[in-house]
């Protein structure tokens, strides 16, 4: 009996090693998509989206890609499996935070995009959207 439960144990204490060890999704790579966004007058927009994700010293990092295909800003990108958020301040005229809250489901990056100003009356409404973004091969 003794020998049953050291072996119940040790399968255990493997099956939660390997677990903690696995690895997150990866998604490295350029994804591009666009946000389907309302603000809160009810004006709609499409907003192309353009992001490049990259591990660099070990680490996720990522860059805004602007319209012409250039690299650009700076990102700061979080993942936990596969749930990654990727924010960016953009500082000009009283600033405007940017995130993207997705999940890697079936090959494409899903969640929403946000847009929200520190100073409204300067630049009228936020605006938050869904937004699925695909991987550039």
């Amino acid at each position: 009996m003794k020998l049953t439960t050291r072996q119940f144990a040790l399968g255990l204490l493997l099956a939660a090693g390997l677990s903690a060890q696995a690895p997150d999704p990866d998604v490295t790579g350029r994804w591009v998509g666009t946000a389907d966004t309302t603000d809160e007058a009810g004006t709609k927009r499409q907003e192309k989206q353009t992001l490049e994700i990259r591990l660099e010293d070990g680490k996720l990092t990522g860059y805004r890609v602007d319209k012409t295909g250039k690299v650009g800003a700076k990102v700061d990108v979080q993942q936990s499996g596969p749930k990654v958020n990727v924010y960016y301040y953009l500082d000009f005229e009283g600033g405007e935070p940017l995130r993207w809250k997705l999940e890697l489901k079936a090959g494409a990056l899903v969640g929403t995009f946000s847009a929200q100003h520190h100073r409204p009356s300067k630049w009228i409404y936020d605006r938050v959207g869904a937004i699925t973004m695909n991987k550039e091969h």
